[in-house]
C-alpha cells in the first residue's frame, strides 16, 4: 500500500480502512508464513504510525511527504516505528551517511531465495536531506547495484515513491529489477514495462486498494515471473495483429477518459463478437480498465494487450431495463477525466448524454430490456447493481483474452 493519511474507512465506511487491512494481513499470513507488508512512502500521522506498528509493517520507504516535517519530528517517528525503513538514495545533507535509522538496503531469505529489496524517493523535499534526483536515478541506481557480486540475491525488489515516468525508467533501464511497488499517484496502476515485462503496482491512497503480490521463484529458469503468463495461456512476445497505415488504438488517459476510442471501441466490439450467441445488442466498459497511456500502432503483441488490459475483468451479459440502461449512460460519461467515464458501442447520444438511441429508438422511454455485454467490475461499481437486472451468462472470459481474439479476427497478423 502507499500514501496513507487517513487511518479510519472513508465514504460512509465503505472504503479504506487499517483496521481492514491489518484483518486481510492477518488471513494472509495463515495462508503463507512468509507475507511482508509494504508501504510505499507517506506515513504522516502519529497515530497512523502507531497502528503500523501494530498492524505488523514490515518494511516503508521515504514518501516526499515525511520530509514536510521537521528533522527532529521526522527522527522521532522513525525511532517509534517498529519496521524497517528502506532509502537506498536519501543521504543526510551534512554529509554521506544515510538518514536516521533507514538502511540502504535488505535482503531476506525464504528458503534458499535471497530477496534484496531497495529503496527510492523522489526529490524536492526536506531541506535537511539530500536525495539523489529524479534525473540522476537511473544511473545511480545501476552503480549501486554494482556493490552486489553475483549470486548475492535471486530477486530484487523496488519499493519506490517516484513519478510513474520514472517507475517505468527503471524498468525499461535496468533489467536487474523483477517487481516495482510504487506509491505517490494515489491511484491504482498496474504497467508492465522493459523487456523482461517488469510489473509496476501503485495502489489508491488511504489505503482504499492494496495490492496482493502472491509472488513464485522458478529454481530452474532463475524468474520470478512471465511463466505466470503463459500458465494463463499467453505468450507474451506472440504476433496478434498487424494494423494497417493509418489505423491507430489510442489508449491515452486522456483519450479513453474523455470519449470512446477506436481502442475502447474494439474492446466493446470484441465483447460483441465473444457473446453474440446470447444476442447482446450493446457493450459498455469504463475508460479506466485501459492502462496503458500510450497509442498502439503496426504490430501488434499480446504483450501490448497484456499492458492495455492488464486486470482479469471477466465479461458478463446482463439484462436491462431501457430506463436504467440509460441513467447509467448518462452518468458515465458525465464521469470525464475519471476511470468511471463509460465508453460504449452501438448506442449513441446526440445532445451529450440526454438523450440515447439504439436503432434511432430513444431507450429510456422504449420499455424494453436490452441484452448489455460488460465487465464484473462494471456491473458491480455502477447503476447497473440493482435488483432490476438480471445475469443471464458469466462467460468466464476475460476482456483482455476477448480483446486478443477480436484483434486477430479484424486485422490478422502480418
Amino acid at each position: 500500500m502507499n500514501d496513507v493519511y487517513e487511518l479510519l474507512p472513508q465514504d460512509k465506511g465503505r472504503k479504506g480502512g487499517l483496521a481492514r487491512v491489518a484483518y486481510m494481513r492477518q488471513l494472509l499470513k495463515e495462508e503463507n508464513l512468509n507475507t511482508y507488508t509494504i508501504l510505499a512512502g507517506d506515513l504522516l500521522s502519529p497515530s497512523a504510525l502507531t497502528t503500523m506498528n501494530s498492524l505488523g509493517l514490515d518494511f516503508i520507504t521515504f514518501g516526499n511527504h515525511e520530509f514536510d516535517l521537521s528533522e527532529k519530528d521526522l527522527l522521532s517517528r522513525m525511532n517509534e516505528s517498529t519496521f524497517t525503513w528502506i532509502s537506498t538514495n536519501i543521504f543526510r545533507q551534512d554529509n554521506n551517511q544515510i538518514f536516521g535509522s533507514s538502511i540502504s538496503h535488505k535482503i531476506i531469505t525464504i528458503d534458499t531465495i535471497r530477496i534484496l529489496f531497495i529503496g527510492l524517493t523522489l526529490n524536492g523535499t526536506g531541506n535537511y536531506v539530500r536525495i539523489i534526483n529524479q534525473s540522476s536515478l537511473v544511473n545511480y541506481v545501476q552503480t549501486f547495484l554494482k556493490l552486489f557480486s553475483n549470486g548475492t540475491y535471486d530477486v530484487l525488489v523496488a519499493i519506490t515513491h517516484l513519478d510513474m515516468i520514472i517507475d517505468i525508467e527503471l524498468a525499461l533501464n535496468i533489467p536487474q529489477i523483477d517487481l516495482i511497488i510504487g506509491g505517490h499517484e494515489h491511484e491504482n496502476y498496474y504497467y508492465l514495462r522493459g523487456t523482461k515485462y517488469i510489473p509496476i503496482y501503485k495502489a489508491d491512497s488511504n489505503a482504499f486498494s492494496v495490492y496482493i503480490h502472491r509472488c513464485a521463484y522458478n529454481l530452474d529458469t532463475k524468474r520470478l515471473r512471465i511463466e505466470g503468463f503463459q500458465a494463463l495461456g499467453y505468450e507474451p512476445k506472440a504476433i496478434l495483429s498487424c494494423l494497417p497505415i493509418g489505423i491507430e488504438l489510442d489508449g491515452r488517459f486522456q483519450s479513453v477518459l474523455s470519449y470512446t476510442t477506436l481502442l475502447t471501441a474494439s474492446i466493446c466490439e470484441s465483447m460483441l463478437q465473444l457473446t453474440v450467441a446470447n444476442k447482446t445488442t450493446i457493450a459498455i466498459i469504463n475508460g479506466g480498465t485501459v492502462r496503458i497511456d500510450d497509442i498502439l500502432r503496426e504490430t501488434i503483441t499480446q504483450y501490448d494487450i497484456l499492458r492495455t488490459l492488464p486486470f482479469e475483468n471477466m465479461i458478463v451479459v446482463l439484462s436491462v431495463p431501457g430506463q436504467l440502461l440509460a441513467q447509467v449512460l448518462t452518468t458515465g460519461i458525465s464521469l470525464k477525466g475519471k476511470g468511471m467515464f463509460i465508453a460504449c458501442t452501438r448506442v449513441e447520444t446526440l445532445d451529450d448524454g440526454k438523450t440515447w438511441l439504439f436503432n434511432g429508438t430513444d431507450i429510456l422511454k422504449s420499455g424494453f430490456y436490452y441484452n448489455v455485454v460488460t465487465t464484473t467490475y462494471v456491473r458491480d461499481y455502477t447503476q447497473l447493481n440493482n435488483s432490476n437486472v438480471t445475469i443471464l451468462y458469466n462467460t468466464n472470459v476475460t476482456q483482455t483474452r476477448s480483446l486478443m481474439d477480436y484483434l486477430k479476427f479484424k486485422y490478422p497478423p502480418c
